[in-house]
């Protein structure tokens, strides 16, 4: 799978994994035909290993808006900024 080193998470989040990356992905099995998050927050995880296939969740709709929002209207939103 290759990675695009541009995309990062782009919130911090309180309890967010971004400095435990390498130790994470030590335990992430080469081949993952679906990802799942249940607890989203900026997503350190989900944007380090770019699965093809991902179910993601989070108790803050808000949070939950912002990425629907990136993922449906990236250039409404960039015009909006």
């Amino acid at each position: 799978m290759t990675r695009n080193i541009l995309i990062q998470p782009f919130l911090k989040w309180a309890g967010g994994k971004r400095q435990l990356l390498k130790e994470i992905e030590k335990y992430i099995p080469s081949k993952i035909s679906t990802y799942y998050e249940p607890f989203l927050g900026g997503g350190a995880v989900l944007l380090s290993i770019q699965p093809k296939k991902a179910i993601v969740n989070d108790s803050n709709q808000e949070l939950i808006n912002v990425y629907k929002v990136i993922r449906d209207n990236v250039d409404e939103l960039i015009e909006d900024l």
